[in-house]
């Protein structure tokens, strides 16, 4: 099952920061989209045309000091049927003054914005939890879960749920800001909890495959 990530797009919100907290290592970086992450995650055909940030999303990230911001955005699955599990990730690359600004106000805005009691509708549950996974570093990631109805209730004829939790993860530093989501259908299925933590480390991971730096 892919979630549809794009119910996040369109959430950007800033607001006057103190000025950045977070590291930089002094390095530029840019996003790309691999046919493979994680060893084993391969990218849905076409998952990275015409998706990911909106245009205002990309003037409101000029605006707030992000110099040139380029969007990326892809899906990744792995696995069949009530194996699979996937990963929908988008972001930009540019020049971020204050990252974990951003992300603390990504997190406020979704939480603002959540859309309640129709199809398709997403509403984050309890508060973002900062993570700093092995090798994750000059960079803030912060991850929550979040509760996703697809339709009306009872199940559908696949005996998928209506509604399912499922982690969330967005990563600032100082050259990219990204947020992923994560779906796993056997957890779906079951109602199985999927630990925070455990997606943060494949978040970092991620982040390793697809932030190439720039020389």
């Amino acid at each position: 099952m892919v979630v549809a990530a794009a119910a996040v797009g369109g959430y950007f919100f800033f607001a006057k920061s103190d000025g950045p907290s977070v590291a930089d290592d002094g390095k530029t970086y840019k996003l790309t989209a691999p046919a493979t992450v994680l060893g084993s995650y391969k990218k849905l055909e076409g998952s990275d045309e015409g998706r990911g940030m909106s245009s205002s999303d990309l003037a409101d990230l000029e605006k707030q000091g992000v110099s040139d911001p380029e969007n990326v955005h892809a899906a990744y699955q792995y696995g069949e049927g009530a194996a699979m599990k996937s990963l929908n990730y988008s972001g930009v690359y540019g020049d971020v003054h204050d990252p974990e600004k951003v992300v603390d106000a990504m997190f406020a805005e979704m939480e603002k914005n959540s859309m309640n009691g129709s199809d398709g509708a997403m509403k984050l549950i309890g508060d973002p939890e900062e993570f700093t996974p092995d090798g994750f570093e000059n960079g803030i990631m912060k991850c929550q879960k979040a509760e996703y109805k697809m339709g009306e209730a009872g199940a559908d004829d696949a005996g998928v749920p209506n509604s399912f939790q499922t982690p969330m993860c967005v990563w600032g530093d100082h050259s990219t800001v990204a947020y992923v989501v994560y779906s796993d259908a056997a957890a779906t299925r079951t109602g199985a909890d999927i630990a925070l933590s455990d997606v943060a480390t494949q978040v970092a991971n991620l982040r390793d495959d697809v932030r190439v730096e720039v020389k």
